[in-house]
Parts: structure tokens; sequence; C-alpha cells
């Protein structure tokens, strides 16, 4: 199938390749249909691109590349809703936000993205947990440097 989009221009997609949202992604629920896509030259990176609207995509990460100490429980409902009977068959994003520069970029680390590769299903999930933030910086900067 060919789909036209604002960033990648004309890209063609299997049936294989889309992931559904059953519940969609807060703030975009109508919108079920995704895949994703690398972002060449950047390791970690990739696009969540919405396949019914070529203008929606998503910048995410897979954080484990940038928080190496990040870890959450995947609530029951969540992982029932995604038919998650492996862990092995998930793997989790964050969706990036960049206002200026990719320096200044940050990550929602409370709301991950969840896919389940074998099932192709996806889903937003929001945790509880004080600890985590919608505004974390993705590059750590050292100062002195």
């Amino acid at each position: 199938m060919k789909l036209e989009t604002a960033r990648f221009g004309e890209i063609e997609i299997r049936e294989h390749d889309i992931y559904t949202f059953p519940d969609g992604i807060p703030g975009f629920e109508q919108d079920k249909r995704y895949t994703l896509m690398g972002l060449e030259g950047l390791d970690g990176f990739a696009c969540l691109q919405c396949v019914d609207r070529g203008e929606l995509s998503f910048i995410i990460v897979n954080p484990f590349v940038f928080f190496s100490d990040y870890e959450f429980n995947l609530p029951d409902a969540d992982a029932k809703l995604l038919e998650a009977a492996d862990p092995q068959d998930l793997s989790v994003w964050t969706i990036v936000t960049i206002k200026d520069r990719l320096e200044s970029a940050t990550v929602n680390l409370v709301a991950p993205v969840v896919l389940n590769e074998r099932k192709r299903r996806g889903k937003q999930v929001i945790l509880v947990d004080p600890n985590l933030g919608t505004r974390h910086a993705l590059f750590q900067t050292v100062e002195g440097v």
C-alpha cells in the first residue's frame, strides 16, 4: 500500500507493517493505525507514522538507549489490550518533543509507547510514577566541557 506522508513523501508499506492502537494515542484517539519507520543515521530513533493521515507522525526513541535506569511495570489492563503474553514480544518507545534544536529535545517517560511486535498492537501507556515526567532532557549536558 502506498502512503503520502508530510515527513517522508510517498512511501510503500505492507499490511504486516501496520500497528493497531485500539485506543489511539491521547489527543489523537481517532487515529488507530501506525507504522514504525527507522530514521537513517539516528541510532535509537524512529518515526511512528500514522497510516490514515500522512501529516501525523511522532519522532520516538528507544528510552533504554538514553536512560539506562529507566524501568516500569506494564499495568495488567494495558498488557491485556496489547495481548502481551510474552514480554519478549514488546518494544518500548518514548515520544520526543523538539522545540528548536535536537540537542534540546525532551522525552515523555511517563507515557511510553509500547508495541507488541508479534500481534502488531500498540498503546501509549500512562504510568503513575512521581519520579517520571513528560520533559526529561534527551541529551545530558556536561558542565565545564
